[in-house]
């Protein structure tokens, strides 16, 4: 098993394919529309074939880039034997996590807290929509409970993605691979509890998020 990261591999398979298909470029309506009808086993090839340089001959890797829910029905139909795994924690934490890391251009919606909690919302409905039309395939993975009993919440995920226990999964901060995302400081040290709850420490300024996430319908920690 090799974590190769966040890859950008999936999305750019996807618009390669949608431009040869079109014969252009697409307008973001088009590579929605031709992206449902695209050949997938094709799309899945393409996709392995571009993860190698990163990936090697390893059969397993991850690929946790943030915006794979977004692919997650085409993911499915491509990559027949890949689990898809879907870490859930607290709203307002996953937004405060997201409000506090400079992105540069990757994420515009993370550096205004209206626009975020909209955008959360919407991946909020986009995820039961998966879970509802994917049965099965999208295994739901909690941070909170990974903290406070990381053995047991190991063992459950790796049985779920059919992998065998390693004493090493405990050990994870003592692998010596690079990392390039923004958890490469919090992945050189054990599972640690201090930041679950670290957003209560700025509750009122995030008061125009929580009020916005509650106008939508999501259920907050606090209430």
């Amino acid at each position: 098993m090799t974590g190769a990261g966040e890859l950008p591999d999936f999305t750019l398979a996807v618009v390669s394919a949608v431009r040869r298909q079109l014969g252009r470029d697409a307008t973001r309506p088009e590579l929605i529309r031709t992206a449902a009808q695209l050949d997938a086993a094709a799309l899945g090839s393409d996709y392995l074939r571009r993860t190698r340089p990163r990936t090697g001959r390893t059969p397993r890797f991850t690929d946790k880039l943030p915006v794979n829910y977004l692919y997650a029905g085409l993911i499915a139909r491509a990559l027949p034997r890949a689990r898809i795994v879907h870490v859930t924690r607290d709203p307002v934490a996953t937004c405060y996590g997201i409000f506090k890391v400079l992105f540069e251009q990757g994420y515009p919606f993370s550096y205004d807290l209206i626009e975020l909690a909209d955008y959360y919302a919407g991946y909020r409905r986009l995820m039961d929509h998966w879970h509802a039309s994917l049965p099965g395939r999208v295994i739901d993975f909690s941070y909170e409970a990974l903290v406070a009993d990381p053995p047991t919440q190991i063992a459950r995920l790796l049985q779920a993605v059919g992998l065998s226990w390693q004493s090493a999964c405990l050990g994870f901060h003592s692998n010596p691979s690079p990392v390039a995302t923004a958890s490469a400081v919090q992945v050189r040290r054990p599972i640690y509890s201090s930041a679950v709850a670290l957003w209560r420490n700025y509750e009122r300024e995030l008061q125009p998020l929580i009020s916005r996430l509650k106008a939508a319908g999501i259920a907050i920690a606090s209430d």
